[in-house]
């Protein structure tokens, strides 16, 4: 009896066996996009909510202590600005008020859940406890400041802080009431442990070349109570080198992160391109186009990752936090940011 031969039709040659190494591979890649879909939605307890949580409750708590602070100076802001209380949005506009500001981006980083997946982000870079992390803030987002620092301290790392004096509308634009401090405030009453090792006038040229002399004279006067050094080193690309210099020194090294927290000169530099900056920069090296490039993109071309907090609407976008929320959300129900709440014993 003849053996039986493959049928061909229409010139057809007949179906190879698939081999098994090809079979595992694609199935190895529909189970890690699963998991990625039912990541995303929020299906799975992150191995860091613990942490998560407990970093939007120090947010929550620097919250009450900065709105106690702000009505103790009659510097309370109207609801229209600020409706949900938070004491994290400043005056629209003073003698220290740098540029416009949006205040839906403000309010936008004054929401706990910030905080949280700051620690989820950072948690992926799988920094060892103590790696020092170089965090560069600006008056301009309060919020913002606040939820990076919590997220560092959460997570046993060693916070660096420089910080850039000047605001624009509704950040920290208060003389009586600047970002150093709302620190200083925060660290008498135990929320945060960190102080900023160096300070910046900001604005232009990070000297206050768009703040005017009584402006600038208050910025010097509140970092000469609050005992942060000012740099004032020209022309910028000379502040810059200083500031990487410092940072470097209280790092003990190079820094593992950057994590930046508003459009300061120090961080962007005088790029063209600054403002469009990622949230996040991994693995690439920055270019600066036609200017001298900021602590970020030195950063990005030395091989550090950077975590960018500035562009509010397209970051909470993609990190699936709400864009001005009123009112703030509650602690842990965001489960794009938290995933599941884990399973009670």
């Amino acid at each position: 009896m003849r053996a039986a031969t493959p049928i061909r039709y229409a010139g057809h040659e007949p179906l190879s066996a698939t081999p098994w190494a090809a079979l595992a591979i694609a199935a190895a890649l529909s189970i890690g996009l699963w998991q990625a879909v039912e990541a995303r939605l929020g299906r799975f307890t992150h191995p860091a909510h613990s942490e998560m949580v407990r970093a939007a409750q120090t947010m929550q708590a620097a919250t009450q202590v900065a709105r106690a602070q702000r009505a103790a100076l009659g510097l309370t802001q109207p609801p229209a600005f600020d409706p949900n209380r938070t004491g994290l949005l400043g005056s629209e506009f003073t003698g220290t008020t740098t540029s416009l500001g949006d205040p839906a981006a403000k309010r936008t980083a004054t929401n706990p859940d910030l905080a949280a997946a700051l620690v989820r982000r950072i948690a992926e870079f799988g920094l060892e406890e103590g790696s020092p992390v170089l965090v560069v803030v600006s008056g301009s987002f309060i919020g913002a400041n606040i939820a990076a620092v919590a997220a560092i301290e959460t997570l046993g790392l060693k916070p660096v802080l420089i910080s850039s004096l000047g605001a624009s509308m509704h950040g920290a634009t208060d003389a009586a009431l600047t970002w150093l401090d709302i620190e200083t405030e925060l660290r008498a009453k135990r929320v945060i442990a960190s102080k900023s090792i160096a300070a910046v006038i900001g604005g232009g040229g990070a000297v206050g070349g768009s703040i005017g002399a009584e402006g600038i004279a208050a910025l010097r006067a509140a970092a000469q109570r609050n005992g942060v050094p000012l740099v004032e080193d020209e022309p910028v690309g000379a502040l810059i080198d200083r500031l990487d210099i410092l940072g470097a020194e209280a790092a003990g090294g190079r820094p593992r992160l950057l994590i930046n927290s508003g459009g300061s000169v120090a961080a962007l530099g005088t790029c063209a391109d600054g403002a469009n900056l990622p949230h996040i920069v991994s693995g690439q090296g920055l270019t600066c186009a036609d200017g001298l490039p900021g602590l970020i993109v030195r950063a990005s071309t030395a091989g550090i990752p950077v975590l960018h907090l500035l562009n509010m609407r397209g970051l909470a976008a993609d990190w699936g936090l709400p864009f001005d929320p009123v009112p703030l959300p509650m602690i842990g129900n965001n489960r794009a940011v938290y995933g599941m709440p884990p399973r009670q014993p």
